[in-house]
């Protein structure tokens, strides 16, 4: 069996176009439904190309994509380029479901979201498109709920860092850091400004973050969390839990040593080690 990728641009709700692969199973393969993955905060797509094909190779048609500002679907110049995380939730990723929408009709529709790309499903207007809802290395992320040590890396970086890099250069360098992409101004300076707030973006619901739809969600929601991920960890992935009220939620947590490994972390779940053990409970999970 082969799996075929296509590059294309999928236009956002106000027509941004947006860089994606759509991976395909072979025409011969029952198809099992179609699956949209929401990627974390600077994280470019191909991070997840190996996981999406294997998924493809299963039976599943699967959509990667980089929001506004990053990976292909970024200018030449991040300096006074306009995005916002909100942005990500709001346009980037409803117009990504409406293109699955139209393509995939009467397909099951399946979104896997990681890190940031989980909290956002709650800005999306479409969500009702939806029938499955999976959750990896997702949370909020107030700084002093994360885990020692990184945690104390983060005042110098949200207090002295992203301003001072935004003001010489016009965006966060986050790739001097090692945090994936370089961000634009806009989307470093939310993302501060939640990571530095107790209740992080919950204090902007009804503000910047209108209209939300966490509790229309109410399909089977599965929250993968790693012990030792210092971002995503007991804390903070459960905090995020709790605005999804209705949803049906599983916790399935994973402790590396059962992988005999020493350490999964953040994106650990993406690598192909995994692909005979998460990745494929992965697959029983959507499957459900």
């Amino acid at each position: 069996m082969s799996v075929t990728e296509t590059h294309l641009q999928i236009p956002a709700k106000d027509g941004f176009l947006l860089s994606a692969t759509l991976f395909e199973p072979d025409p011969s393969t029952q198809r099992k439904g179609v699956i949209q993955l929401n990627s974390g905060t600077g994280i470019p797509r191909s991070l997840y190309a190996n996981m999406v094909r294997f998924l493809a190779d299963s039976g599943y048609t699967a959509v990667i994509y980089d929001y506004r500002g990053i990976g292909g679907s970024k200018p030449k110049s991040l300096k006074h380029f306009s995005a916002f995380i909100r942005d990500w939730g709001q346009l980037d990723m409803v117009g990504v479901l409406e293109w699955v929408n139209d393509h995939y009709p009467t397909e099951r529709k399946i979104l896997i979201g990681h890190s940031t790309g989980g909290q956002m499903v709650g800005l999306m207007e479409n969500n009702d498109l939806l029938d499955r809802f999976i959750l990896i290395a997702s949370s909020t992320g107030y700084w002093k709920d994360m885990s020692k040590p990184y945690k104390w890396l983060m005042p110098p970086l949200w207090l002295l860092y992203i301003p001072l890099s935004i003001h010489l250069m016009g965006y966060a360098n986050a790739k001097k850091f090692r945090h994936g992409e370089n961000l634009p101004a806009g989307v470093a300076l939310e993302w501060r400004k939640w990571c530095i707030n107790p209740q992080y973006f919950e204090p902007e619901f009804g503000k910047s973050l209108a209209p939300l739809y966490f509790d229309q969600i109410n399909i089977p929601l599965t929250s993968y969390q790693v012990s030792e991920d210092p971002i995503a960890n007991a804390t903070t992935a459960n905090k995020l839990l709790t605005y999804y009220v209705n949803a049906d939620v599983n916790v399935k947590k994973i402790e590396p040593s059962a992988f005999q490994v020493d350490k999964i972390g953040h994106t650990g779940f993406f690598s192909r080690k995994f692909r005979m053990s998460l990745w494929q409970d992965l697959l029983e999970e959507i499957s459900q």
